[in-house]
């Protein structure tokens, strides 16, 4: 079996999943790669048409938005030969999606991971409790989210070029969450595709797990007396990841003396005074991340909607205990007393209360620490998380391959 992973960046949350996941896949002697956006040419008229695509996205959006015409090539032919499975993952931004699998192989499975909403909608990401993706006649029309007179026509067309294409190709969809699933599945996309198959992400338990602390904090050059309090994700700047608004919170703790918050991900956002930050900027080694946060006492986020939350997982596994908002997939990812403690979404006073008694107690500390690495490394497993989607790719290859009216009696059965 042969399978190609597409994932439009090298880098971020989806790409660790699908380079996690093939990895995985490689280890059980399956044929697995993973595929990126290559560097475009400067010059071309493909590359000045795909620009000015990009720029009208954010000109004519208040929120990230990406529609599926774009003029960027697909992979290459080459990169198809004796392929059985193409496993998409996050693929805004890059090629026509629809345009391409409309001219894939039949014999070729596809299966969707629902990183966030995009798959499922015309073409937003974050789930805000708009529901016209789902129940509105015709689907994205208009669009809350982008400009007039672009929101009467952009996406819709997109919701529809998807519910074509996904439909036509037989994908099979899976999310992250329940949560996630339980929203893509009220798309007709998604219900044309059949069921959402709920599998937990992976993570390298190899890497994220226990250290000496003591250790880390002399790599870091941390003091080891300090309570260490980490954030952080791909952006430091990204207004879902509330990172202004949680440094204002812990600037308010009882006694700062000896707090050290260390901050992950690009750019650099505002401190309030009296509160020691220090930012190191993005990660991008999974070791130094491991490192980072098996150094801290407590691994804190202010994220106001994630699909399940991998770095929380991360840093479970790291035995590092997690406070979080009740948001999204993180009570399945970071399940309330199972090394986890969680708040409700924007309660200042509850999050500070979680991190103050973590910081005055360390056996609950130890206590949470090791439910949460427990956790993580029995759920979390590459090698469980691989061996269930090396299932499903059997499972799709063997329905491509039955007569076409068995299967559709088995779609039928199915969905």
């Amino acid at each position: 079996m042969r399978v190609l992973h597409l994932n439009t960046h090298s880098s971020g949350g989806s790409y660790e999943y699908a380079a996690l996941l093939s990895a995985a896949l490689a280890e059980q002697g399956i044929e697995s790669y993973v595929l990126c956006k290559s560097s475009p040419p400067r010059h071309g008229v493909g590359r000045f048409l795909d620009r000015v695509i990009r720029r009208a996205s954010v000109s004519l959006s208040r929120e990230p938005w990406h529609g599926t015409r774009r003029f960027l090539p697909p992979p290459a032919c080459q990169e198809l030969e004796d392929v059985d499975v193409v496993h998409l993952h996050t693929m805004a931004d890059w090629f026509d999606v629809p345009r391409w699998l409309e001219t894939l192989p039949r014999t070729v499975a596809v299966v969707i991971s629902v990183h966030d909403m995009w798959h499922v909608t015309g073409g937003c990401f974050l789930y805000r409790g708009c529901d016209r993706y789902a129940n509105h006649a015709p689907p994205c029309h208009p669009c809350p989210i982008l400009r007039w007179p672009a929101n009467r026509f952009l996406a819709q067309a997109a919701h529809s070029r998807k519910l074509r294409a996904y439909r036509n190709c037989g994908a099979r969809m899976v999310a992250n969450s329940q949560w996630l699933a339980e929203i893509a599945r009220r798309s007709p996309i998604a219900k044309a595709c059949g069921e959402v198959r709920v599998i937990p992400p992976g993570i390298d338990t190899t890497i994220f797990k226990p250290q000496d602390k003591s250790l880390c904090r002399k790599h870091l050059d941390l003091p080891s007396d300090a309570f260490v309090i980490v954030t952080g994700g791909a952006s430091l700047t990204d207004e879902n990841k509330n990172v202004p608004w949680l440094l204002e919170q812990l600037s308010r703790l009882p006694d700062l003396r000896g707090v050290v918050v260390l901050a992950f991900g690009e750019g650099i956002v505002a401190v309030p005074d009296g509160l020691n930050v220090r930012f190191t900027g993005g990660i991008r080694e999974r070791l130094d991340l491991a490192s980072l946060l098996a150094a801290a006492d407590v691994f804190v986020s202010a994220s106001l909607m994630e699909t399940y939350g991998l770095t929380l997982v991360e840093a479970m596994a790291c035995g590092t205990p997690v406070v979080a908002f009740r948001v999204g997939g993180i009570p399945e990812a970071a399940p309330d007393g199972q090394g986890a403690i969680l708040c409700a979404p924007q309660d200042g006073a509850a999050l500070l209360g979680a991190v103050s008694d973590l910081r005055d107690s360390p056996q609950l500390r130890d206590r949470l620490g090791d439910i949460a690495h427990e956790t993580a490394h029995t759920r979390n497993g590459a090698s469980s998380f691989s061996k269930t989607f090396a299932q499903l790719y059997r499972d799709c290859i063997r329905l491509e391959q039955t007569p076409c009216a068995e299967r559709s009696a088995l779609e039928a059965e199915r969905s």
